[in-house]
């Protein structure tokens, strides 16, 4: 399997940036809570990337460095078990889920793998991007910060009601 390369926007310029900022807005709801001059101010902050079937996004153990916010395609999660060699799927992720999130507030290695599934297209923050972000406008960071919250208490809602069928 092929790994994510470093980050090279797939997608740059103005017309692009604006583009990325409509998409984030209609496909995303974790961007919801930001308008659409929210999204022109922080577009630059964000990439694009798309990545093929099979492509590893990141593994178990490498830098927590950027948060993906799935817009098209699936991305499988994958922790390692106590066997060697062994993995578990905790997770398929689809449009409209964030992944990663953690790499956001904390550097520590990764303890998943993400592998896509399909052909996907993402958009990335890095670490350093949402730190900026933090930085230079704290207001649009923190709606970001709501959104992705929600997104994520949903997601565990799911998995708690997942877990209760089967009791």
């Amino acid at each position: 399997m092929t790994v994510l390369e470093p980050f090279e926007s797939v997608c740059l310029g103005e017309e692009c940036s604006s583009r990325l900022c409509k998409q984030m807005k209609r496909e995303l709801g974790f961007f919801s809570f930001l308008s659409e001059g929210d999204l022109g101010d922080v577009s630059v902050f964000f990439n694009c990337r798309t990545v093929t079937a099979r492509t590893n996004l990141w593994n178990a153990g490498d830098s927590c460095d950027y948060i993906a916010f799935i817009i098209s395609g699936r991305v499988q999660i994958k922790v390692d078990t106590e066997f060697p060699g062994k993995q578990v799927v905790v997770g398929v992720f689809s449009r409209g889920s964030v992944i990663g999130s953690s790499c956001a507030v904390d550097t520590a290695p990764r303890y998943t793998t993400a592998t896509a599934m399909e052909d996907s297209g993402l958009i990335l923050l890095t670490h350093d991007n949402f730190n900026r972000l933090l930085e230079d406008y704290p207001p649009i960071a923190t709606k970001l910060l709501k959104g992705m919250l929600l997104s994520e208490a949903s997601r565990l809602q799911k998995a708690y009601m997942r877990l209760a069928s089967i009791f």
